[in-house]
């Protein structure tokens, strides 16, 4: 029979028998089997013992075990074992001595989280005080109600740092307080940012409070526009985002800096540049380059007979020197340079040249055909589908070129894209590209782009 003085040193003596490794991957067993059923019943299974937990668990049940077993341990007999042990506890007193804190059936769980959710969204509520504008008090109901736009984003911070989504979500109450119920005068995002927080990124898209702003100033354009709204939804779906090629250049930017514009915020117009070059009769070969600021302030852009866009600086340049004196009538060919991913300046660039020169004028796309050069071309040939035409950038164009100058293989990974990747004007293009294996870069091809554009702007 157990003493008094054995029976309060038993937690203790439990702590370090079923401290020990061997019991860690049964012990998990039973906590799980005990949250999901909310009482202690069924079994635990341990599949594919090893030497140690056999030796383990078969000493505490008495059992014969073998490595490679598998283990079924009832609740109940577990129970009954640890109150007639040395130890005289049970399942949920154990779990307390080994990790500190309450066993808890999933039902429970789930409770308590809802509970200290609707504590976290008082003190929220507390903490921003007077709400000036009807937008952020409307926003915080629908919060509370479960339906708010950014609810993933606040729910996925609190899960990682209660603090910080607190902080968050009140900058996002200040950032609203200062749209719709402020002097209304447009202001920089960084500026913003820094006003309302302290932190000039702080209304980064990247960032919590900026991926909540974008989600509610979303709701709102659809509001506004008519548009149904699903509620609680984040910005990267409701923006897009997810589109893979939107990914890798600036149509997604431009989405971004439209929406925000819509409700006072200026963005960065300057870091976002386009290379471009118009043929002058008696003017000198020479490339302009603009920020998207410029771009936007133009009175009008040059009027064009086709719009040639070239991913890479060096075949731009290559043009740019062979061509002479414009000698024919009527509108140039424009000349465009990426420079990779196309920005914002570069994608509004040609928008602004297609709307100005009538539907006549073509944009024709040239660059590298690797994975990053077949998503530009199909991110323009989405944007400018009626205007769109592939520029020597076909199966043909690259079986031709991979028989004199094959570029670097294809790895694995960019193999695996290919498998999955049809572009819209050769549908055969992908699959030949993913057969052959290798890429083709565009200065490849540059004598052939310089005679085409020479060609058709009329040089001498």
């Amino acid at each position: 029979m157990r003493t008094d003085e054995q029976r309060g040193d038993g937690p203790r003596r439990a702590a370090q028998y079923f401290g020990r490794p061997a019991f860690r991957r049964m012990l998990a067993a039973v906590w799980r089997k005990y949250a999901s059923l909310g009482r202690i019943g069924g079994k635990a299974v341990v599949p594919d013992l090893s030497p140690d937990e056999c030796e383990a668990i078969g000493e505490f049940f008495g059992w014969n075990l073998r490595p490679g077993d598998t283990a079924e341990i009832p609740l109940t007999l577990f129970e009954t074992e640890l109150r007639d042990s040395a130890f005289a506890i049970g399942i949920l007193d154990l779990h307390q001595v080994l990790e500190g804190r309450p066993l808890l059936a999933k039902s429970e769980q789930r409770s308590l989280r809802d509970e200290a959710w609707r504590r976290f969204l008082l003190a929220a509520r507390e903490s921003t005080g007077t709400v000036a504008s009807s937008v952020a008090a409307e926003w915080l109901s629908r919060l509370e109600q479960g339906c708010g736009a950014g609810l993933p984003a606040l729910r996925e911070l609190y899960k990682a740092d209660p603090e910080e989504a607190l902080s968050s979500l009140r900058v996002v109450v200040r950032v609203l307080d200062f749209l719709f119920a402020g002097a209304g005068r447009p202001i920089r995002l960084p500026v913003l940012a820094a006003r309302i927080s302290g932190d000039a990124h702080a209304l980064d898209a990247g960032h919590p409070a900026g991926r909540m702003l974008l989600a509610v100033l979303r709701e709102r354009a659809d509001m506004e526009d008519g548009v149904a709204s699903t509620g609680g939804g984040d910005a990267a779906s409701e923006l897009g985002a997810g589109d893979s090629r939107e990914e890798e250049d600036g149509s997604g930017t431009l989405k971004l800096r439209e929406l925000y514009r819509r409700f006072g915020i200026l963005d960065d117009d300057l870091s976002s540049i386009v290379h471009w070059y118009v043929p002058v009769p008696d003017e000198p070969a020479m490339p302009r380059v603009w920020t998207l600021r410029q771009v936007e302030a133009a009175e009008r852009i040059p009027r064009c007979s086709s719009l040639y866009v070239v991913e890479n600086p060096a075949v731009f340049s290559t043009i740019v020197d062979a061509a002479g004196p414009v000698v024919m009538d009527g509108d140039p060919p424009a000349l465009i340079c990426t420079s990779g991913p196309a920005s914002a300046a570069a994608i509004r660039w040609m928008q602004r040249a297609l709307e100005y020169s009538g539907d006549g004028c073509k944009l024709y796309y040239s660059g590298d055909f690797d994975i990053k050069g077949l998503s530009m071309a199909r991110t323009l040939a989405g944007l400018f589908p009626e205007r769109f035409a592939p520029w020597r950038f076909d199966s043909e164009s690259y079986l031709t070129a991979i028989r004199s100058l094959p570029g670097p293989a294809f790895d694995g990974g960019e193999l695996s894209r290919l498998a999955n990747m049809v572009v819209e004007w050769d549908r055969s293009l992908c699959a030949v590209m993913r057969e052959v294996g290798r890429k083709v870069h565009q200065e490849a091809l540059v004598e052939d782009l310089v005679r085409d554009f020479c060609e058709t702007g009329g040089f001498a």
